[in-house]
């Protein structure tokens, strides 16, 4: 995923009963909790280095009322996303405070009835614990330094009591956009597995493909190494991120035309291409701060990426079929689609000073993949609880309350005036 957030199966089912499932475990309808354990806080006076606590503080926590809305709302469990910079930099009292906080973040899902999935979730904070530093090689001192935060975390996690916990081993691996690079993820992703399962046999873990943990990461998996192991196979889906992540502020040449990409539809033929590349010219026009060289280059993107999405005609048959590669995988390889988690989904909507899609657009997008994700008893999990990006869950920035419409399209708790 690309959207910037600073707060933002299986291989081995021969072993066990044809029909198990993800939803017997109760990980089913779940959401992102990105807040509480990521983007740990760095000490200013030292470069790279984290604060004894990183966690600590009101940045890093998150109202009591707004959680138990998600448990009152339908989701039964929180994907908790957990920055592994800290755990891996810190050392003695500090390292074990950071045990000692994982677990109280856990219980305290725990206590509100919500399945709790621990995902080690690198960021680009600190470069030298980002995703790309981690995996860049499978004999790097950092990479057997990762496997052993997976085998110490699994520890943990094996010996917790009361609503189950599932370990996520990484997230998103920025690679395999090649075979050679997708051979030696596939091959890390072994090793992360040996290292949980040394800790934890029976614990369910949770595992992806590379290239940035999408469908076609997963389809490139190969799923018999784990065979007999209790594992679900997950992938992320924005696409088209022309959608999803429209009105996100980047700062970067590449994806800066993103921020005047507002209202645009969903399905892509519900408004007619042409007034919706009017309306984002006109928005990059009446910008003063793009100098002349710089408005032309954004309006050329911005075209491209319009005229790309008119040409792509997005609607729930597109998601229906990249969702059927997913279930063909799957079958191919006798795993269950109870097994298959949509571990991350989501697109920016339009509240407070976000501009981005339509509300009908926005509820349609979210519905259409979380229909067609169910159909073939995929588990899912939104992207995400809080966020400053324009994705989040609650109704407003800050709020303690859960957006209605979004609720709605996710088919939970829906006001009598919606449908899911």
């Amino acid at each position: 995923m690309i959207l910037i957030d600073r707060r933002g199966l299986v291989a081995g089912l021969a072993l066990l009963p044809v029909g198990t499932r993800a939803a017997e475990a109760g990980f089913r309808r779940g959401i992102g909790v990105h807040s509480l354990l990521n983007w740990g806080a760095l000490d200013p006076a030292r470069p790279g280095r984290y604060t004894a606590r990183p966690f600590s503080g009101p940045d890093y926590d998150l109202p009591e009322a707004l959680l138990r809305a998600v448990a009152e709302a339908g989701f039964d469990f929180a994907r908790l996303t957990l920055d592994p910079g800290p755990f891996l930099q810190l050392a003695g009292a500090d390292r074990d405070a950071l045990d000692g906080l994982l677990v109280a973040t856990v219980r305290r899902l725990q206590r509100l009835g919500l399945k709790v999935l621990v995902d080690l979730h690198p960021n680009t904070q600190v470069p030298a614990y980002d995703a790309q530093a981690i995996i860049a090689g499978a004999d790097t001192p950092l990479f057997r330094a990762y496997a052993a935060l997976v085998r110490r975390t699994a520890r943990l996690l094996a010996g917790l009591r009361g609503p189950e916990v599932a370990f996520e081993l990484m997230n998103e691996p920025p690679y395999g956009y090649d075979p050679e690079s997708r051979r030696r993820w596939q091959g890390m992703a072994e090793t992360l597995h040996a290292a949980a399962r040394a800790e934890a046999p029976d614990m369910l873990l949770v595992l992806t493909g590379s290239h940035g943990g999408d469908r076609e990461g997963l389809l490139a998996l190969d799923p018999a190494p784990f065979r007999g192991s209790r594992v679900v196979y997950s992938f992320h889906y924005y696409e088209p991120y022309t959608f999803t992540h429209q009105g996100v502020v980047d700062e970067g040449e590449a994806g800066i035309y993103r921020q005047y990409l507002t209202g645009i539809p969903y399905p892509a033929d519900r408004v007619p291409a042409r007034l919706v590349t009017a309306r984002v010219e006109a928005s990059i026009d009446a910008d003063p701060g793009l100098d002349p060289g710089a408005r032309v280059r954004v309006r050329r993107r911005a075209v491209a990426a319009l005229a790309d999405y008119a040409r792509e005609n997005a609607d729930r048959g597109v998601i229906a079929r990249h969702f059927a590669q997913v279930s063909d995988w799957a079958g191919r390889h006798g795993i269950p689609g109870g097994r298959i988690l949509l571990g991350e989904f989501g697109a920016c909507r339009s509240y407070d000073d976000h501009r981005a899609a339509d509300t009908e657009s926005y509820r349609a997008w979210i519905g259409d993949v979380r229909r067609e994700a169910e159909a073939r008893g995929f588990a899912w999990a939104i992207w995400a609880l809080t966020g400053t990006g324009g994705m989040a869950l609650n109704d407003t920035d800050g709020g303690s309350a859960l957006d209605p419409v979004s609720l709605c399209a996710l088919g939970l708790a829906c006001p009598p005036f919606r449908r899911p």
